[in-house]
């Protein structure tokens, strides 16, 4: 699986394994990078919520801006260099951040296509990345430790370290993931 040819652009969507919430997201390659625009309906514990993000990704699919909107909630805006740095808009650093490379937004299988296309693994190979997780429907982010391992061209096994939990990830041909056992379905 090679990364996707400069200058195009995809629209996935994906819904929630219940079939309750959709996703769909806009991803744009050019020659500057990938801009990831997205709208999703989703479902949690405290019920229905609506939810916008954008991300800017370098051509090495490193993170390099992210924001996430809740619908008459709260608004998340943060910035990397790409090699784990990250700040807020005022420029001040947030280093509980420090040394993440990744982002992990809860409510959408699109954050887990970044390393899974930044670590490009030989098959069999595992890595262990720090990732800064953004929770739905509070957008609270912190660091947390996850693990990919290459079990196939279009399958990797994905670990959330300190959760417990596991899933084998099934990509297509640009590495964007199609089903996420339990969580997420792929509809286009």
């Amino acid at each position: 699986m090679g990364a996707p040819m400069t200058g195009w652009k995809r629209t996935v969507q994906w819904t929630d394994w219940n079939g309750d919430g959709l996703e769909t997201l806009s991803i744009v390659r050019n020659d500057e990078g990938v801009l990831a625009e997205s709208a999703v309906t989703g479902h949690f514990e405290a019920g229905k919520y609506d939810l916008t993000y954008g991300l800017a990704i370098d051509l090495h699919w490193r993170v390099r801006e992210v924001s996430v909107q809740i619908a008459n909630g709260p608004r998340l805006h943060i910035l990397s260099d790409g090699r784990g740095r990250w700040v807020n808009e005022d420029r001040s650093e947030i280093s509980d951040l420090a040394g993440c490379v990744d982002v992990d937004i809860a409510a959408t299988p699109f954050t887990n296509t970044l390393p899974i296309l930044r670590l490009r693994q030989k098959t069999g190979i595992s890595e262990d990345i720090s990732v800064a997780f953004v929770s739905v429907p509070n957008l609270v982010i912190e660091p947390v430790l996850q693990r990919y391992t290459k079990l196939a061209e279009n399958r990797f096994l994905y670990e959330g370290i300190s959760t417990a939990f596991s899933a084998e990830l099934e990509v297509d041909g640009d590495g964007i993931v199609l089903d996420y056992p339990g969580v997420f379905r792929r509809l286009s």
